[in-house]
């Protein structure tokens, strides 16, 4: 057996923390067969693994060839049904304890039209039955979760039909349907979660415009006077907040001034499926800040689009599972790891330079227009 490589010691708790997006493929046949399943033939698996491929679960410490204590896992490619023993989900649903896990809500699935429902409806069947299986998957298994939105690039598949009713799949036309939509499920949440898994209010938009309207619909969920036993607990920024920088600052400033950033309440803030290194530099730098003049306790996340790939093209005769030892993210999680030894500290300074200099000085607590 090789040497272990813990990524974990790796993470500098200064840094904005990456979350390696967990693949249900890679995960389903790891946790068959840690259950007594035989999914992997004996002549498929490498010597080295002395017939054990939980050396492939990066969440187990004691087991992993590579370990990592963090990670994200979408409700969307989950069993949402909690009352049955799924062993293709035994790695999320048995990790070991000292693990963290960021749960997706799903609302992708939503945009790509794989969960069908009029989703601005409030008597929905349909929605209201996955509605409730990821609230209760999340409040189940899911550490920090995501409360489940409606993407505003939903808008761009309103026009596909359901075959059942000839309607539009989910039924979200503007953005104002978008929020609707999303008030639904933000009440439902706030209403019936049971106070296990922390949640992250997200934000979405695709334009200035339409993330400011979102804002100030969706942040009265994030405070304590309004909801103070179960208002929600942090930040996910989706759409344009995530990519725009400019844009994000300005909403980090909003979050701050409106006190929705309080220590102990709102520590976390994820950003949706963004993995550039530069990225990496740059959430970094925000957290600092905030640590620095806000909230000592914040922190930032942000995880990489579910893929798997392996490093090379494995040969016609290669085993298989050869091609699914180090899948993609993790090769990215070491670049992100190694970025800031990498860049040049003048390096990293011409990032920062693309900041607005008057938000990034009201983000610091400075005063200026």
């Amino acid at each position: 057996m090789n040497k272990q490589v813990n990524l974990s010691t790796q993470q500098n708790s200064d840094w904005a923390l990456f979350l390696p997006a967990v693949s249900s493929f890679f995960i389903s046949g790891l946790g068959k067969q840690r259950e007594g399943e035989k999914y992997f033939p004996d002549e498929r698996i490498p010597q080295g693994f002395n017939g054990d491929v939980e050396c492939l679960n990066f969440l187990n410490s004691s087991k992993g060839l590579y370990t990592y204590k963090w990670g994200l896992y979408s409700a969307g490619h989950a069993n949402l049904d909690t009352t049955v023993d799924d062993h293709a989900e035994s790695i999320i649903r048995k990790r070991e304890s000292g693990t963290f896990m960021l749960g997706d809500s799903g609302g992708f699935q939503i945009l790509k039209c794989q969960w069908p429902a009029d989703w601005k409806d409030p008597n929905c069947p349909r929605a209201m039955k996955k509605r409730q299986e990821v609230l209760r998957w999340m409040d189940t298994y899911m550490d920090y979760g995501m409360r489940l939105d409606i993407p505003s690039q939903s808008l761009t598949t309103y026009h596909i039909k359901d075959k059942k009713t000839g309607k539009s799949v989910h039924g979200i036309k503007t953005i104002k349907d978008a929020i609707k939509a999303t008030h639904i499920n933000n009440e439902y949440f706030i209403k019936n979660r049971n106070g296990n898994c922390k949640f992250l209010n997200v934000m979405q938009g695709r334009n200035h415009k339409q993330s400011d309207d979102w804002y100030q619909e969706m942040k009265k969920y994030c405070d304590p006077n309004i909801y103070p036993d179960n208002h929600f607990n942090g930040w996910a920024f989706g759409g344009q907040n995530k990519i725009d920088i400019h844009l994000m600052l300005k909403r980090l400033v909003h979050i701050i001034y409106d006190g929705l950033l309080v220590p102990g309440k709102h520590d976390l803030l994820h950003c949706l499926g963004t993995s550039i290194m530069e990225y990496a530099v740059l959430f970094t730098d925000i957290q600092r800040a905030v640590r620095k003049y806000h909230n000592p306790n914040f922190m930032i996340t942000f995880d990489e689009l579910i893929k798997q790939l392996s490093f090379v093209q494995p040969p016609p005769d290669c085993n298989f599972i050869h091609s699914i030892c180090l899948p993609y993210h993790l090769a990215l999680l070491y670049s992100c790891c190694y970025a800031f030894r990498i860049f040049s500290p003048d390096y990293q300074r011409l990032v920062i330079d693309h900041f607005h200099a008057s938000r990034y000085a009201l983000l610091c607590g400075c005063c200026c227009d």
